[in-house]
């Protein structure tokens, strides 16, 4: 009796057939596995920092915050010590030395920069590190203008957090795995908070301080070529 089978030729043009779907389909379900991936690290550090200045403020009103004015080292250390510090576990800290953590722009990728001079850097179990500076309330329309967060009402030291959500890891490049927030009368709100989607958009294909807020308003979806 004859027995059917596949030839040498047919089994190679299959497997040519599998190969080139493969290839097709692959980067984009390893692209949509990074985006998960990324979002979920995304929403867990969001989340970590601002429960942290929840159980420092329970009642919300962040106009109450009461440490050391004109920005500083001494600021720096009255807000991290009295309201944030009790509220984390940490693993490592590094203070006063703008080269605890260091990172780019996203349009100045051979420009590496501190995060502020009079600066905390800590890191959490997670692998999170954050660094913490403020500014003295008269440069409140500096810190309007940079990081687009209205400062309205805020009378006290203004405090800015960055946040690379892979730690020391590359690429360290605002927008990419280095997120910016501050502390308005609001909370601890991301940058870019007060500005329109059209503002968002053009600044985060620039220097990248607005690119959290623009994924949250993207329902906290990650395009793949702003992904690390």
């Amino acid at each position: 009796m004859n027995k059917k089978a596949f030839t040498l030729a047919e089994v190679l043009i299959t497997l040519g057939i599998i190969g080139i779907v493969a290839a097709i389909t692959l980067p984009a379900l390893v692209g949509k596995y990074r985006s998960k991936v990324a979002v979920a690290q995304l929403k867990k550090m969001y989340s970590i920092i601002s429960q942290a200045m929840l159980r420092a403020m329970p009642d919300g009103d962040y106009g109450n915050l009461t440490f050391a004015a004109g920005g500083g080292l001494d600021s720096v250390n009255d807000f991290f010590y009295n309201y944030l510090k009790p509220q984390l576990k940490i693993t490592q800290i590094c203070t006063g030395q703008s080269n605890c953590a260091t990172f780019k722009k996203l349009n100045k990728k051979n420009q590496t920069i501190g995060c502020g001079s009079g600066i905390i850097t800590f890191k959490t179990p997670d692998g999170y590190q954050f660094c913490i500076d403020t500014w003295s309330n008269r440069d409140s329309d500096t810190v309007e203008n940079t990081f687009g967060v209205d400062m309205n009402g805020v009378t006290g030291s203004i405090v800015t957090v960055f946040a690379d959500i892979n730690g020391e890891q590359k690429p360290n490049i605002l927008g990419k795995d280095v997120f910016v927030f501050v502390l308005n009368k609001k909370g601890l709100v991301p940058a870019g908070y007060s500005k329109t989607d059209t503002e968002i958009e053009n600044e985060c294909k620039n220097t990248g301080y607005y690119c959290f807020t623009k994924i949250i308003r993207n329902n906290w979806e990650i395009n793949q070529e702003d992904l690390f």
